[in-house]
């Protein structure tokens, strides 16, 4: 694969407030091997509807998502979102996918892995089956929890039974949001590379309950045969997943409609303060702005300076533009700094509002307009991505107004 475009699938797209990553499941598979190997600790998600509709009812579930290091589409409606947005994700990587794919990643280069939650047992018969299948997989540790409520967890004994192996992945089958905000919650004291919630991946994988067959899982329809299995339990939640997108899409999808297409010049401009980087954004804002935004990003870390992006000079903004902010964004808050939105108009307001994105833009922070305008900027550089003559430029003073910061 070409490796611009790889590197263009790495940021994520912006589907329904939450940042998804367009990868196939093999381009997965080296997204989280990357990962273990470049230091630090990582969160994965998969993200179907109804963790979606979870998180748009948690704001704190929301920035646990927002901040994953990756999220991958487990559900078939959200692929079919995003295609309607107008940015389809390349296909739908599940998790229970991905856990025989690990498993055979750590035959092939020794990788360490840990399996915890699941109901008792399942979690030990998930271990002898991946070692039938996978031989020379290191699985070093299994474990099920006997209590399930999030709060009155014996977390001390966990950690203990995972610091004593030292995994490299860990898998949690917590079932959502418990798994999700279990890993962020531990996530500085956890010590494992790579930590991915995978729901009921190893019931599946044991056969406790069944899989689709693969057509049917192309045709979208795996939901049907899995409500089959469990009627009563999935039926309400199918329901809920079913309204909270009649509820949520039409308004997203009128939103990405008004977002006409902009033929004229696009380009990004950078400006920085002692404590302050701006990044002046002109024309369309997509994902053709990510080299751009990323070099601001790198920028902004390495000298210490929270980022300001100003919008109202753009004239057509898209889900994927939206998605290269939210990865800024995570990385700025790994960092320990922040990013903020300036100056949206009433069309960038609205995809704001109706792509679910305003909870993670929504604090103020006038603080950085008084710093901009006692300091005069002490750098630029431009970034242009299509250039005209300067007659066809906008402006380049960009009044920094209404701030939303994440």
């Amino acid at each position: 694969m070409d490796p611009g475009m790889r590197d263009h699938l790495q940021h994520p797209v912006a589907v329904m407030g939450l940042p998804i990553n367009s990868l196939s499941a093999d381009e997965a598979v080296d997204t989280l091997e990357r990962l273990i190997q470049s230091g630090g600790t990582h969160q994965v998600c998969t993200m179907n509807v109804d963790i979606w509709l979870n998180a748009l009812a948690d704001p704190h579930l929301h920035r646990i998502v927002a901040g994953s290091s990756l999220v991958v589409p487990d559900g078939m409606p959200l692929v079919w979102a995003s295609g309607l947005l107008g940015c389809p994700l390349a296909e739908r990587v599940t998790g229970v996918d991905l856990v025989p794919r690990l498993a055979e990643l750590s035959a092939r280069k020794g990788y360490k892995i840990f399996l915890l939650g699941a109901k008792p047992g399942v979690a030990d018969r998930a271990s002898r089956l991946l070692e039938r299948n996978y031989p020379g997989v290191q699985i070093v540790g299994t474990f099920a929890p006997a209590e399930d409520n999030l709060m009155r967890m014996d977390h001390t004994e966990i950690l203990r039974k995972i610091h004593a192996v030292s995994p490299d992945i860990l898998l949690v089958a917590f079932g959502n949001p418990k798994q999700e905000k279990w890993i962020w919650m531990h996530r500085k004291r956890l010590g494992v590379p790579l930590s991915m919630g995978v729901g009921g991946s190893f019931d599946i994988l044991v056969g406790d309950n069944w899989r689709a067959p693969r057509w049917i899982q192309r045709c979208g329809l795996e939901w049907a045969m899995r409500f089959m299995q469990e009627p009563m339990r999935l039926g309400p939640r199918y329901a809920r997943d079913f309204f909270g997108l009649v509820r949520y899409l039409p308004q997203a999808l009128l939103a990405a409609w008004w977002q006409r297409s902009f033929r004229g010049p696009s380009r990004v401009t950078t400006a920085s303060t002692r404590e302050v980087m701006h990044v002046n954004v002109y024309g369309r804002f997509d994902g053709e702005t990510v080299a751009a935004v990323r070099e601001a990003t790198r920028a902004s870390i390495a000298h210490g300076l929270v980022m300001v992006v100003h919008l109202q000079t753009v004239r057509q903004t898209t889900i994927a533009g939206f998605g290269v902010l939210l990865d800024a964004r995570r990385q700025l808050l790994d960092a320990g700094l922040s990013l903020s939105l300036a100056g949206m108009n009433l069309k960038t307001r609205f995809a704001l509002h109706a792509w679910r994105l305003q909870p993670l833009f929504d604090e103020w922070q006038p603080a950085i307009s008084r710093r901009r305008s006692r300091r005069p900027a002490t750098a630029e550089t431009s970034i242009r991505i299509a250039v005209r003559s300067e007659q066809e430029m906008v402006p380049e003073t960009v009044p920094a107004q209404t701030r939303i910061h994440g």
